[in-house]
Formats: C-alpha cells, sequence, structure tokens
C-alpha cells in the first residue's frame, strides 16, 4: 500500500521543487564518419554559458472528506546556465553548474511564491555552485553541493541534471535507464543525422520504472519527446523538448500530473582562473542524482496539509473501531493522512506496535498496521516494522508469510531493515522463507540501487548464489522472482541463464524476473521466451517485453513469430497491448501482423473488437 511514500513523499520532492530540467552534456560512444568516438570534455579553467527557458508543473489530486484537494508546485526559469570545467580525477570529470542573470524567476509550492524578487533569487542562486561528476558518456554519477547551500538551490540543480542528460552510443537506437526528479526512466535514443560537425539525436522517455510524486495504481500515461545537438568537440550545443507524465484513476480521469518544458541553447565560451579547487569540495554533500532535498520548513508545511487534521487520540480510535475490517471509511484518505501524522510525530510509531501486539487484533489489523509503517517508510517507521514483525504474535500467526510481505513495500529501505530480510530469509522455511525471499530482493535491491551499498549487494549476491545451488525448479522460480524484484543489472545473465530451463515455471520466473532490466541481451531473452510452447510462459515474456521500448527488428522478428504460427490463442490479448503502441510509428509491421491475426481461428470477440478498432475496420 505504500500510499503515502509514493504520493506524498514523491510529490513533495516532485512538487516542492522542479519538475525538471538539465543534464545532458558527457557523451561517449559513437562511431564518426572519421572513427573518434564522441566524448565529452570540459577542460579545466574553460567555461560554456547556455540560456535556459524551464518551466514545470505537477499536480496530484487529494480526495477526501467529500471534498477534492490537491498538492501543486509550478516553476518558471529564464536565464543562463554556466558550466565550469574544474578538471578530470582519473576517469571522472569534475563540471561546475551555476545558474546566474535569471531574467525571469517564478517557483510556486502549495500556492506561495517562492522566489517572488530579485533578493529572493540571489539568496538562493548568487554565487552557488554545484559539482558534477561526469564520466565520458554523459553519465552522471554524483552532484555535490555546499551542506550550506540552500534546498531550493540543490534541488533546482538536480531537476535540471535529470532533464537534460544526453547519453551517446553507438547504433542507430539504444536505451538507458536515468535519474529524473520524478523516479527512474527507460529513455530510448536514436541518432538522427550525423555529419563531420556533430551528430542530432532524438531523446524520448518510453517508461518510468519507478515513479515518485505522482500516486499509486491506475494506468501512467507518458508523452515524451527532445532533441540534442552534440558538437563533435565534445559540447551540447542544444537540448529542447517537453515530457507529460498522466497518472490515470480507475474512472480513467487524472489522479495526478506532471509537465516539464525546457529549452538549452549554446552561448558564449569562456575561461576562469581554475588555480584552486571548485568550493564544492570543501564542505561536501554528495547526492546521487535525482536525490530531492526537502527545506524543513517547506516540508512541515505540506505534511500538515497531507495530516488534515488527523490527530493521534483519532487516529488511535479509528484503528480501535476499524484495523480488525482492514478497512476504514474514506480509506485512502486515511492512509494519508496517518502516514503524515506518523511521520510528523515519529514517536507514534511505537505505539502502533504496542497495538500490534494486542491479543485482539486479527490478522487483517495487523496487516493494516505493517501497511501503515510501510507506508510512512521513515526510519523511526522502519524501525517499528521490523519490531513488529518480530515480535511472537507476529511469528506465531500461521499466516506470517503475508505479513512479512508488507517488507517489500518499503520503498526506501535502511540498512537495518535489510539486515532483517536477510535474517529472516536465512532462519525460516515454507511460505515465510517465500515471503523473506521476496522481501530480502526488494529491500536489498532498492538499497543497492539508491546507494551502492556494498552490504546490500552482499545480499543480492546471496540470492544468486543460492539460485545456483538449488535444484528445485520451485525454489529456483522463487528466487528468480527476488532477483527480479531486486531490479539489479548486474543479475541479468544469471536470470538469463534459466530460459532455457526444463520447467516451464522456471522460465516463466525467468521472463517475469527480467523485466525491470533493459539490457538488450535481456531483450533478446525476452523475445526467445516470447516464443516458448507454454502459454503462461509466453504470455509472462509478452508482459515484460511491453516494459520496454521495441525497435524496428523486434517488432519485425515479433510479426514473423506471428505469421509462423509461434502465438498461442490464448495470448492474443497480451500479444496485441505489446504492439498496438506502435501502429503509428511502424504501421507497415504492426498492420500486417494485426490482419495476420484476423485470419485466425479467434473465438474471443473482445479480442476481434479490439484488433479491428486498431485497423479501423
Amino acid at each position: 500500500m505504500n500510499t503515502r511514500k509514493t504520493l506524498i513523499g514523491g510529490a513533495v520532492l516532485a512538487l516542492l521543487l522542479c519538475t525538471a530540467a538539465w543534464l545532458g552534456l558527457g557523451h561517449e560512444p559513437m562511431a564518426s564518419p572519421v572513427a573518434v568516438p564522441f566524448q565529452f570534455r570540459f577542460p579545466q579553467g574553460r567555461s560554456w554559458t547556455y540560456r535556459l527557458d524551464y518551466t514545470a508543473d505537477s499536480r496530484v489530486q487529494l480526495s477526501g472528506q467529500g471534498k477534492q484537494a490537491s498538492l501543486a508546485g509550478e516553476v518558471h526559469l529564464t536565464g543562463d546556465l554556466v558550466l565550469r570545467g574544474h578538471g578530470a580525477r582519473g576517469a571522472v570529470q569534475r563540471v561546475g553548474l551555476r545558474l546566474e542573470s535569471l531574467s525571469q524567476h517564478s517557483l510556486k509550492v502549495l500556492g506561495q511564491e517562492l522566489l517572488p524578487d530579485a533578493s529572493s533569487v540571489d539568496a538562493v542562486f548568487l554565487g552557488r555552485e554545484a559539482l558534477l561528476e561526469m564520466d565520458s558518456d554523459g553519465v552522471v554519477r554524483a552532484v555535490s553541493f555546499r551542506e550550506d547551500d540552500p534546498s531550493l538551490f540543490k534541488n533546482t540543480v538536480q531537476s535540471l541534471v535529470g532533464e537534460l542528460q544526453v547519453v551517446l552510443r553507438e547504433g542507430a537506437t539504444w536505451t538507458v535507464e536515468e535519474p529524473t526528479s520524478r523516479g527512474r526512466a527507460r529513455t530510448e535514443y536514436s541518432r538522427r543525422d550525423e555529419d563531420a560537425e556533430g551528430v542530432r539525436l532524438l531523446k524520448r522517455r518510453v517508461e518510468y520504472v519507478e515513479l515518485r510524486g505522482l500516486g499509486q495504481g491506475g494506468t501512467v500515461r507518458l508523452d515524451s519527446s527532445f532533441e540534442a545537438d552534440v558538437a563533435r568537440e565534445g559540447v551540447l550545443e542544444r537540448v529542447d523538448g517537453e515530457e507529460t507524465v498522466e497518472r490515470l484513476g480507475t474512472d480513467g480521469t487524472v489522479s495526478a500530473a506532471s509537465h516539464v518544458r525546457v529549452s538549452l541553447v549554446r552561448g558564449a565560451t569562456g575561461h576562469f582562473e581554475a588555480d584552486k579547487a571548485p568550493v564544492a569540495v570543501a564542505v561536501l554533500q554528495r547526492l546521487t542524482p535525482g536525490t530531492m532535498v526537502v527545506d524543513p520548513k517547506v516540508r512541515a508545511r505540506m505534511l500538515t496539509q497531507q495530516v488534515d487534521g488527523m490527530t493521534a487520540e483519532r487516529l488511535f480510535t479509528l484503528l480501535e473501531q476499524f484495523a480488525n475490517v482492514g478497512t476504514l471509511p474514506d480509506h485512502n484518505h486515511f492512509l494519508l493522512q496517518a502516514t503524515g501524522l506518523l511521520e510528523q510525530q515519529p514517536e507514534l510509531c511505537a505505539r502502533l506496535v504496542e497495538l500490534f501486539r494486542r491479543p485482539t487484533l486479527q490478522v487483517k489489523g495487523r496487516a493494516l498496521l505493517l501497511d501503515l509503517l510501510a507506508g510512512t517508510g521513515t526510519p523511526e517507521a522502519q524501525a517499528a516494522l521490523v519490531q513488529a514483525l518480530s515480535s511472537r504474535e507476529a511469528t506465531g500467526d500461521a499466516r506470517y508469510g503475508m505479513l512479512l510481505g508488507r517488507l517489500s513495500l518499503v520503498s526506501n529501505p535502511t540498512s537495518d531493515t535489510v539486515r532483517f530480510a536477510e535474517k529472516t530469509y536465512a532462519s525460516t522455511e515454507g511460505e515465510p522463507r517465500v515471503a523473506s525471499t521476496y522481501a530480502l530482493g526488494s529491500t536489498a535491491g532498492a538499497l543497492y540501487r539508491q546507494e551502492k551499498s556494498p552490504e546490500a549487494w552482499a545480499a543480492v549476491r546471496r540470492l544468486a548464489e543460492d539460485l545456483r545451488a538449488s535444484k528445485a525448479p520451485e525454489e529456483q522460480a522463487h528466487l528468480l522472482m527476488a532477483l527480479g524484484n531486486a531490479g539489479v543489472v548486474e543479475q541479468a545473465d544469471v536470470i538469463a541463464g534459466y530460459a532455457s530451463a526444463t520447467s516451464p515455471e522456471v522460465r516463466r520466473a525467468s521472463a517475469k524476473a527480467l523485466r525491470k532490466i533493459a539490457t538488450p541481451e535481456a531483450t533478446m531473452t525476452l523475445l526467445s521466451l516470447a516464443a516458448d510452447t507454454q502459454q503462461p510462459v509466453q504470455a509472462t515474456a509478452m508482459e515484460s517485453l511491453g516494459r520496454r521500448p521495441l525497435d524496428t527488428g523486434l517488432l519485425m522478428d515479433l510479426r514473423d513469430l506471428a505469421l509462423n504460427g509461434g502465438v498461442k490463442v490464448e495470448n492474443y490479448h497480451v500479444f496485441v497491448s505489446l504492439v498496438a503502441p506502435y501502429l503509428e510509428s511502424e504501421p507497415d509491421v504492426v498492420r500486417e501482423l494485426l490482419s495476420h491475426l484476423l485470419t485466425q481461428d479467434v473465438r474471443d470477440r473482445q479480442v476481434l473488437t479490439r484488433i479491428r478498432g486498431l485497423l479501423g475496420t
């Protein structure tokens, strides 16, 4: 139920500041007509000034108590974005980023203007510089600030370091996973034009693997398109584009939306005195790209709005009355209020543990309390979650596995939470062992992706080692699914190794476990599984393929699979869902494929109606 963590925790960050715009410089691979690969270069003492025009707005609808409310944020910045080369350390280039001469400056959060005049702009931006650590292929490893830099400056830079990233690889198209202030997105690049002067790219985000700030559940609609020009000398010339992300509720209406529009155009090149280390090195706060910082005062105001009058007394009165039912009146609004209150007053988390241990509380009530703690997600809430799951009331329950599964809902696990998951994995059997397998994969994978924690990596590797040692298909399937929950690219080869297993159950688990991993090798493995003779395996492979962009070659392979009778009739629904998004971009291939399906003995009228609707027949 991670409702608050995803809906508000993310909304606070996405709305708190910008939702958008910059990063795109470093680059690498690609063969030019002169066989010289592109790489971004930032010589020490050189500077580059760009004209930036950036707008973004986000809105999340909050329903409750018969009224409609929303969290909203808007930003519009026009001015200069300046990059300064501070030299390299090994293979990592250090690049300063400044925002100067802002002729337009508006940033509203919850209706309050945070940049009302020139003096407020100077207080946030004047003389401040972030330090980017960049690989030559454009990947930003970290963004560093002075500890005392305003959170507004930090979040502006972090947002910009999401939108303007450009990654250059060899080939006509390539896909990478990139951080933004809204989460992590799979981004597809394609080379449009190239000559001796440079290259023009089309950049399009095709899916958010992790989406923050726009609620949970329902359908996510994404429209994204950016153009980027890169000079052969290793300098970004231009970025221009926009993106809209919408989450639709069960009734089809938009429950949350974010829109970003950015233009960055290169101007003057200059020099500066670079005999001193960049200021950010002195007192350093080093953040991973996309990580936002919450100003305590702003966060407090947002929590007040989220809590919406809920008090500790009312919270526990409601839980006493409704916990054993498992749901409360206006349940989603209650979850929003309760998780906000638990963050606002962390001491209440321990009181939830006391309530959890009451003999009168039934399993539905205990599950609800665990949902509240997992959804709150603060270190105090996670500590209480672990304490509750360690209690004899939890471990002695026949449905302990179901309770234990709540660990998988924690989106930002602490090291202690991962340690508990690993300890439980090592000490349980039966259903709890299965649940702890999935929980360990989810928590360790999340911690590793967010912090590159060696401890989390060791936990993920343990799952992989146990998979290699296992001979039982059922256990192999569970371990594969746990590695899929982890979503760690480094384990893709291990997972793909089971795509040819004798057991259909294991092959299906391999297909599902690759859903978060978008490497070319993983995609080709899924393509082979899409031709599996077992219907469930094929369906799962197609569902996982649907979570990544498909190029013309892959669509032609899927077309040939259909024309050769390789698609099970029972899988036509999922197959049509897989190819339908490409009807406009690849009409010949997709129309041929869909037309062929109509010639088959399809008794499902819904499938037939859907295909005819797509073909306009």
